[in-house]
């Protein structure tokens, strides 16, 4: 379970996500949690910020790879901004 990519070390007693369906899981006990990109790999955040857990390196690797895939997908479909302008809360 490596977390070398971090550029801030992580604490040893930090619950380190291995797999998508790890983190699917934490999602579901925290649903109101976030996933946050930050020194070098990505955080599972509460509601009020305290860290739940890391992504490991392979995990972040599929992150990595889901995040940019989210952003061509968002560039190539600039409709989705003008559709989410038009909405009124």
């Amino acid at each position: 379970m490596s977390t070398t990519r971090y550029t801030v070390p992580v604490p040893e007693t930090m619950l380190i996500l291995e797999t998508r369906q790890q983190l699917n899981d934490m999602a579901m006990q925290f649903p109101l949690g976030t996933v946050d990109d930050r020194n070098g790999g990505y955080y599972l955040l509460d509601h009020d910020a305290t860290v739940l857990a890391v992504a490991s390196n392979s995990l972040c690797e599929e992150l990595d790879a889901s995040m940019e895939a989210a952003k061509r997908y968002h560039i190539s479909h600039p409709e989705i901004d003008e559709e989410s302008e038009s909405i009124a809360p």
